[in-house]
């Protein structure tokens, strides 16, 4: 089926206006179709019957006999059977006898192969409806694959009340197994915590509930512990180790369901609903948390970054260091005593010192702050260890976090010699190897140690995106 004729599925009456391309592709009967329609009496039978079909074909529903039919569609009709199409006339006044509609429309039925579901298409029905009821969230969604589903099993759709009742008892039926998972799987003084813990009042006066489905305002120090104190305490609830099976979107729906009640009227929520929403709430809390607090490192990141390079004053002007240099050459040349061996000497001599004199280059600058800036770095990577990242067994960025945060809990103030980072490029790399430390201790200087500043990014285990927080 294609996108397109979703949005007939269901109709109970002709469209108003039917284009020429639907005429053809609703319209337009087959040889076996037509021996069928042929074998009717009369244009008026063969036209009916003509039309049952085509509506058939374009709704799933057999065709009430209540509205005018276009003459634009009766034209067409006459065209494809070869017969003469009244110019206005409704399907009421085509059928002065009721068991010829009845007959019309079985007839219809049965040349397209529809059928009325039996009581065990019912419950497969159901079924697939709970399944997909586990991937969508909207009940609009759910009536439009209700009708795809009847119609591609060439099952007649019935009105749209029959189909929402069916939807809401798949929904039941999904809440009600999804309750007896929860029920399976989490500790009953573990459910009782859970609830307990969604109503009990902060020292700002706002309930639990209310705080961990607040969003931070910005990404300051501030708002990161305050994050990472929600990650920590869904954490003490064991939030995590629970409710792996239950997918991204029951998680979500029935999340932001508890979320759009007070807590006063969540509580007075009957069960099993009660204890789904409360488990879902928790576990999608600990998704958007997570991604908060990740997003809002990595802003942090880019902030010490930006106030780094904010702070290093402006580079020389390479302009006039050449300038200079292409003076000191001319002046060079017009001396004509000079001999040749002389001359070349005293070019060589001119580029080195002009080289000596070259400026550290505004980025080298901006690595030096941000080594001189480790205390805020220290911060964020302690709190960072805090999460369980999962990566490959190779992966090269979680085994340097992993040591950065085992050297700070030694209270290590250097880095290990044999430490290296060759996948961070050649000038990270050469400060983490301690090549400017080396040359300092050759002459007899000290070098402040320069820790590592890295990009960390991994994926944690079933992480969900934080929309519609």
């Amino acid at each position: 089926m294609q996108s397109w004729h979703t949005t007939y599925l269901g109709l109970k009456d002709l469209p108003r206006a039917l284009s020429a391309f639907e005429l053809q592709a609703f319209f337009t009967y087959s040889r076996a179709e037509r021996e069928v329609i042929d074998a009717r009496y009369g244009a008026p039978h063969k036209l009916g019957l003509a039309l049952h079909m085509g509506f058939l074909r374009l709704s799933g529903r057999s065709l009430s006999a209540v509205r005018i039919v276009p003459v634009s569609l009766w034209t067409h009709l006459g065209k494809e059977l070869g017969v003469r199409p009244p110019e206005l006339a409704s399907l009421k006044a085509m059928y002065a006898r009721g068991r010829t509609l009845f007959d019309h429309r079985q007839l219809a039925q049965d040349a397209l192969g529809f059928r009325l579901p039996t009581e065990h298409q019912n419950r497969a029905f159901l079924r697939v409806l709970r399944d997909e009821a586990a991937r969508l969230s909207d009940k609009d969604q759910l009536l439009v694959f209700a009708r795809r589903w009847l119609y591609d099993h060439k099952l007649l759709i019935e009105n749209n009340r029959s189909l929402r009742t069916q939807i809401v008892a798949a929904l039941d039926l999904l809440e009600t197994q999804t309750g007896e998972l929860i029920a399976a799987t989490v500790p009953s003084d573990m459910l009782d915590k859970w609830r307990r813990t969604l109503a009990q009042l902060c020292p700002d006066g706002q309930t639990q509930q209310s705080w961990l489905w607040e969003a931070p305002a910005k990404h300051s120090t501030v708002q990161i512990a305050q994050v990472f104190e929600r990650i920590d305490l869904l954490y003490s609830l064991d939030v995590h180790q629970h409710l792996g099976t239950l997918s991204d979107f029951i998680v979500r729906r029935y999340a932001r369901q508890l979320a759009s009640r007070p807590p006063s009227v969540g509580a007075r929520i009957k069960e099993p609903r009660r204890t789904v929403e409360v488990a879902c709430f928790l576990r999608y809390c600990l998704f958007t948390t997570t991604d908060q607090a990740i997003l809002m490192i990595q802003r942090r990141v880019t902030d010490l970054w930006r106030m780094a390079r904010e702070e290093v004053p402006d580079t020389v002007n390479w302009a006039v260091l050449y300038k200079k240099l292409v003076t000191d050459l001319a002046a060079l040349t017009e001396q004509g005593e000079l001999a040749d061996d002389q001359l070349r000497q005293r070019v060589v001599e001119l580029v080195q010192l002009s080289q000596q004199a070259k400026p550290p280059s505004r980025a080298s600058l901006v690595r030096e702050r941000l080594f001189e800036r480790i205390r805020p770095v220290r911060s964020l990577l302690a709190e960072i260890g805090k999460l369980p990242w999962q990566a490959d067994e190779d992966n090269l960025v979680l085994a340097a976090l992993k040591q950065l945060l085992k050297l700070y809990a030694d209270k290590a103030r250097e880095l290990p010699i044999e430490i290296s980072a060759p996948s961070l490029g050649r000038v990270w790399s050469a400060a983490i190897a301690g090549d400017d430390r080396d040359k300092a201790v050759a002459v007899g200087t000290e070098v402040a140690p320069r820790p590592p500043h890295r990009s960390v990014r991994a994926e944690l285990p079933h992480t969900a995106p934080a929309s519609g927080m």
